[in-house]
């Protein structure tokens, strides 16, 4: 089962979204972000003395569709951190993944990267000859920023041949700064926390969708 989180844009929270739903979810991630956050992330949990997640990269086209077939064959679970550009390793992971996860913030800048995510998907689609959806996933959200938050969904729900919205959203919280730099998700920070409850519930919701 492979879980993609992807889009084209940087800054969009894709690592911390993957981290914390790997821990979430205890699954294995492969990391094809050149800034590394996953093995990064690995490195701080070593250095604390806190469990590993099972973190690996890959270089060549090759490598990817192994990986890709063994965790679409087998009952194991994979996370992909994909790169925030466009690439043919990327579009392999959009193609091939069981499900895409989209992070968003409600704002016009992340709502343009988001259109050109949309044509990426398109794109892709007429590849493939079948189509591709991704699912939005709010993220990095002001809770007061009710106007923003509402635009981004109606967004959604007029181009809704390559885009569906998740009903989870995750709001920007210090608990995702504080615990990445201890080497942990949000959940182990603090298992009481808002942040850790979005997670939660995000992670409820991906598995409702695998119906795992």
């Amino acid at each position: 089962m492979i879980i993609a989180i992807a889009h084209q844009k940087g800054g969009t929270g894709k690592s911390t979204v993957a981290i914390n739903l790997a821990c979430a979810l205890n699954t294995d991630v492969l990391d094809l972000d050149s800034q590394a956050s996953c093995k990064l992330f690995n490195l701080i949990r070593k250095k604390r003395g806190v469990s590993q997640l099972h973190c690996f990269t890959v270089d060549n086209n090759k490598d990817l569709e192994n990986i890709m077939i063994e965790y679409k064959t087998t009952s194991k679970m994979l996370i992909v951190d994909t790169g925030g550009f466009d690439s043919t390793l990327n579009r392999l992971v959009i193609v091939d993944a069981n499900i895409l996860i989209t992070p968003v913030a409600p704002s016009q800048i992340e709502l343009f990267g988001l259109q050109k995510f949309q044509s990426i998907l398109e794109e892709a689609s007429i590849t493939v000859n079948k189509n591709i959806k991704t699912n939005v996933l709010i993220n990095n959200a002001d809770p007061r920023s009710k106007t923003s938050i509402l635009k981004l969904r109606q967004f959604i729900e007029r181009n809704n041949k390559h885009l569906n919205i998740l009903n989870s959203i995750l709001s920007n919280r210090v608990d995702y700064r504080k615990a990445y730099e201890q080497g942990l998700s949000v959940t182990e920070l603090n298992k009481s926390s808002k942040a850790s409850n979005e997670i939660l519930l995000f992670a409820t919701e991906v598995s409702s969708k695998l119906n795992i």
